[in-house]
C-alpha cells in the first residue's frame, strides 16, 4: 500500500494528501523529519544511507529522518521514526525541537520541497547500541563536530544534501552552543 503525504503549503498549512512517489515526481511540498542525535561529550552520530535509496544513496545523513505520514504530527513521527531507524525509544520530552525549516533540492528525477521537523536528541549510549532498519541504512558513525564541518568542505559528496545547506548547519550550531 502507498504511503499518503498531507501536502502543504510555504504557511505549512495542508491543503491536500497524495502518494509519495506523486509528491516527490511533481515537486509538491510535504512534511519531513529529521532526528540529529550528539553524545554528552558533543560527538554527532550520522547514518549512512543505504546504496538502494532514491535519494542521497550512500551517503551521511542525520541519525533519523523520514516523512510525516498524512495525519500524524512532526513530533509523533520524530518519536515514531527514531524507534523504527535506531531502535532507540523516545519520549517527546527527551527530543528537543528546533522548529520547522523549509528546504528543497533536485536530484536526477528526485524533487524534495518539503516543510523540515528538525529535532535533537541526546544520546548516552554507544553506535554500537543503534539497530540499522533493514533497507534504509548501512550503518551509523560517530564523528566530532570538527570533523563535521572538516568534511563538509572537503568531502561534501560524503554527505547528504540536508547536512549541506541550512538545516545541517543549523543543527550543529545549536549543538555547538550547548
Amino acid at each position: 500500500m502507498a504511503e499518503i503525504l498531507d501536502i502543504v503549503n510555504e504557511k505549512d498549512e495542508i491543503i491536500g494528501q497524495m502518494e509519495r512517489e506523486e509528491v516527490h515526481a511533481k515537486g509538491l511540498i510535504c512534511r519531513m523529519v529529521f532526528v540529529l542525535f550528539y553524545t554528552p561529550d558533543k560527538q554527532i552520530i550520522l547514518q549512512r544511507r543505504s546504496l538502494s535509496k532514491k535519494s542521497n544513496p550512500g551517503r551521511l545523513t542525520t541519525t533519523v529522518s523520514g516523512h510525516v505520514e498524512s495525519g500524524a504530527t512532526y513530533d509523533e513521527t520524530a518519536a515514531k521514526e527514531t524507534l523504527e531507524e535506531s531502535g532507540i525509544s523516545v519520549e517527546l520530552s527527551d527530543l528537543t525541537n528546533l522548529g520547522v525549516l523549509y528546504a528543497g533540492y533536485t536530484e536526477g528525477d528526485y524533487i524534495s520541497n518539503a516543510m523540515r521537523g528538525l529535532y535533537l536528541y541526546e544520546f548516552k549510549g554507544s553506535v554500537g547500541d543503534l539497530k540499522i532498519e533493514a533497507g534504509e541504512g548501512e550503518g551509523f558513525e560517530s564523528i566530532s563536530i570538527d570533523e563535521f564541518w572538516r568534511r563538509r568542505s572537503e568531502t561534501p559528496d560524503d554527505l547528504s544534501l540536508y547536512l549541506l545547506d541550512e538545516l545541517g548547519a543549523k543543527m550543529i550550531q545549536t549543538i555547538e552552543a550547548l
